[in-house]
């Protein structure tokens, strides 16, 4: 399989390959020699009615690890295009805890179809998986791991290992584990190996584990594993009975999820909405927020409103409005994105009134220097030290505040239990908006209108 391929040089392939003339298997033996990942993302890349087709002709043996690797809205389509027969094939292939994500995404009588054609071992346990939340730490994880008991000596754990290892796929760490399957400790294959023969499992293996349980979300779980540097991390229920593991490779699509709905929401996009969406699902998506920020806007303009005649005696002050706002709003939207950030990596601080100082001095220092330079401007345009002095004292204002209310709102909806990636979407560039208009227009009409 190659290496890496960039998926419109592949598509540039395979319609040459599909072209009058070509040999009828060119375009098959070129889908067999691509990696998984890239099929998938070839996949994500086709129209709706095009992935169907291409999914039929990739070999069996590449099926699942494809459909794994495919984005979810095209679950349902790829499982309904093939064929009855080759259901238990795909689905006995795939990880059980991709199989549990997939049929998740299915309508219930077509996963419990499914389910009921499968193994019957694996059939209860992806629907043990299916029972949990899909953001939870159970959601993401797998029931395939390889443990020992802590009484056998290391030869007779690695004939264990030797056994079960054969069902289980990537395992570098081997879980111990009492009469009661409860998980007492872990032992590293290499520690394993070179242990003497006659040691037992429980003097070599190491008891401090990092554990979590089936209901932690999967946001802390990438934390935990990023933070101590694990290949993987067990789940355990209440009673300390292992349930499954959670290993690196889904931890990195935790975080590319997680980023992803973050990002999408800090724009007010759904993060359902797919690269491929029609028109129609678009307008579903983005439409709802764009009225919310209408409704928000119109905010901003009632600030305007109460200041119409200072406009008409000052019509220059126009000129500052928008700048004052912008540059506030972008503060704003800085310190948003470094306390979100902040909070998706290490959780909710300790000590939040560290950081929220940070960003208030910072904005202070900035607003200082960006508001010096516009009051200049603005005082030589005008020929008036009072109208620089208004201008830069407004801009300096609505940065140091804008700044403060970005970091402190995510905080604020934190501590609230809401999602604090919503913060910049509407309440952060109205609150921006009307701070900045009522600043820049409150002091205008207060120093160049009254006391003129």
């Amino acid at each position: 399989m190659s290496e890496h391929v960039d998926p419109q040089e592949v598509m540039a392939r395979l319609r040459a390959a599909a072209e009058p003339g070509a040999p009828p298997s060119a375009v098959d033996d070129l889908i067999a020699e691509l990696h998984p990942a890239d099929l998938a993302e070839i996949i994500d890349s086709l129209d709706p009615d095009e992935r169907v087709a291409f999914f039929r002709r990739i070999p069996a043996d590449l099926r699942a690890e494809t459909l794994a690797e495919v984005g979810e809205g095209a679950w349902p389509a790829l499982i309904e295009g093939v064929q009855d027969a080759d259901v238990h094939e795909l689905f006995g292939d795939l990880e059980l805890d991709d199989a549990a994500d997939i049929l998740a995404e299915l309508p219930s009588e077509d996963a419990r179809q499914i389910l009921e054609r499968i193994e019957p071992e694996e059939s209860r346990e992806i629907a043990a998986l299916m029972r949990y939340d899909e953001e939870s730490a159970g959601g993401v994880m797998t029931t395939e791991l390889v443990s020992v008991p802590e009484d056998l000596t290391a030869d007779e754990a690695i004939v264990a290992v030797r056994n079960r290892g054969r069902e289980v796929r990537d395992f570098y760490t081997v879980y111990v584990v009492d009469a009661r399957q409860r998980l007492v400790g872990i032992v590293g294959l290499r520690e394993l190996i070179l242990a003497e023969g006659r040691s037992r499992v429980s003097d070599i293996m190491e008891r401090d584990i990092v554990r979590v349980h089936p209901t932690e979300d999967q946001e802390q779980v990438a934390r935990l594993i990023a933070k101590y540097n694990l290949i993987s991390i067990p789940v355990v229920d209440e009673s300390g009975r292992l349930l499954g593991r959670i290993t690196h490779d889904d931890v990195i699509d935790i975080i590319e999820a997680e980023t992803t709905e973050d990002l999408f929401r800090l724009s007010g996009v759904h993060e359902e909405e797919e690269a491929h969406a029609s028109a129609a699902e678009i307008v579903r998506s983005r439409a709802p927020w764009l009225m919310i920020t209408l409704g928000t806007s119109g905010l901003g303009a009632l600030v305007v409103a109460q200041f119409e005649s200072t406009i008409q005696q000052l019509a220059f002050i126009a000129v500052f409005m928008p700048v004052v706002a912008a540059m506030a709003g972008n503060s704003a939207i800085q310190a948003t994105t470094v306390a979100v950030r902040r909070l998706a990596l290490a959780g909710r601080p300790a000590r939040p009134g560290r950081s929220l100082t940070r960003e208030i001095a910072a904005g202070v220092v900035i607003g200082g220097i960006v508001g010096l330079l516009l009051g200049v401007c603005g005082g030589l345009w005008q020929d008036s030290a009072r109208v620089g002095l208004v201008v830069g004292a407004s801009m300096w204002l609505a940065i140091a505040l804008g700044a403060s209310w970005g970091a402190a709102f995510p905080l604020l909806l934190d501590r609230l239990g809401l999602d604090p990636a919503v913060s910049s979407s509407v309440f952060l560039t109205t609150m921006t908006d009307m701070l900045s208009f009522l600043l820049i227009l409150g002091s205008a009409t207060y120093f160049l209108v009254r006391l003129l």
